[in-house]
C-alpha cells in the first residue's frame, strides 16, 4: 500500500545519500593522499579507510569488561581433508585471489609469477585503483607490462571468453579509465615507443570497441571520467593509434 511505497522511497533515498557520501569521502581521500605524496600502499590504505571515523579512547568501563578475555585464544584451525572424489582446487581458482600490491616490485613479481593467462591479468588489474597508477609506476611502466595489459584488454573486449565475460558497457568504461590513467604515467612516450608490434593493432581494436560501446550511450561523463567521443579520441591519440 501507500505506507509500503513510502518505506521503499525512504530506503532508496537513504541508499543514494549513503552512496554519494561514500563517493565524496573516497575522492577527498584520493586528493589528500596525492597532496601528501604518499606511496602506493599508503594511498590504498587512505582510500580504503575513507569512510572510517576516528576511534575514541577506550574508557575504563569498557577496558574492565574486556580484561577477562585478554588471555583468550581461539582454538587451532585444522583444515578438513577433502573426501575422495572431491574436486581439488585448481590453479585458476588459486590465481583468482589477488591482493593490491604494496609497491612496484610487488606488482611486477605478482604479474610475472601469477598472471599467466589473460584472465589472471584482468583479475589482478581489477584489484588495482587505476586512478593511483601514476603513484604505483612512479618512474615508468615497462613496455612488456603494457603489452600484457593490452593483450588482456583485447581478449576481454574483442575476443570475449567465458572467464572474461561481464557487463559490456561497464568493462569498456573500466578499460577506458585504465588506459586513460596509463597514458598519464611518467615517461609514457618511451613506454609506447618500445611496445611490441602487435600492441598497436590491438590498441586500435580496443579503442574501436570503447568508442562504440561508451560514446554511443550519449553520456558525456562517468563520475570524473570524460566518456565523450572527443575525449576517447584524445586518449587514443596518446597511444598513437
Amino acid at each position: 500500500g501507500r505506507e509500503g511505497e513510502m518505506d521503499a522511497l525512504q530506503t532508496s533515498i537513504a541508499g543514494a545519500l549513503e552512496a554519494d557520501q561514500k563517493k565524496t569521502q573516497i575522492n577527498d581521500a584520493k586528493l589528500r593522499a596525492v597532496s601528501q605524496r604518499v606511496d602506493y600502499d599508503e594511498f590504498c590504505k587512505l582510500v580504503a579507510g575513507a569512510h572510517l571515523k576516528p576511534v575514541k579512547p577506550c574508557s575504563s568501563d569498557s577496558r574492565n569488561i574486556s580484561k577477562p578475555f585478554d588471555q583468550f585464544v581461539l582454538p587451532k584451525y585444522e583444515p578438513s581433508i577433502p573426501a575422495r572424489g572431491t574436486a581439488a582446487i585448481t590453479t585458476t581458482q588459486l590465481s583468482s585471489s589477488f591482493e593490491k600490491p604494496t609497491d612496484l616490485n610487488d606488482f611486477t613479481r605478482t604479474w610475472r609469477r601469477k598472471c599467466k593467462t589473460d584472465g589472471d591479468k584482468l583479475k589482478y588489474l581489477r584489484v588495482l585503483d587505476v586512478d593511483a597508477l601514476p603513484i604505483l609506476f612512479r618512474t615508468e611502466m615497462d613496455p612488456v607490462i603494457l603489452d600484457g595489459i593490452v593483450e588482456a584488454l583485447h581478449t576481454m573486449l574483442c575476443e570475449p571468453v567465458p572467464e572474461c565475460e561481464g557487463d559490456i558497457l561497464e568493462t569498456n568504461r573500466w578499460a577506458l579509465r585504465l588506459l586513460t590513467s596509463i597514458s598519464r604515467l611518467n615517461r609514457f612516450e618511451t613506454t609506447i615507443t618500445f611496445a611490441a608490434g602487435p600492441t598497436e593493432k590491438k590498441l586500435a581494436a580496443i579503442f574501436d570497441s570503447i568508442l562504440v560501446s561508451v560514446s554511443s550511450r550519449g553520456d558525456e561523463t562517468d563520475g570524473e571520467l570524460d566518456t565523450s567521443a572527443t575525449a576517447i579520441r584524445d586518449v587514443r591519440a596518446r597511444f598513437r593509434v
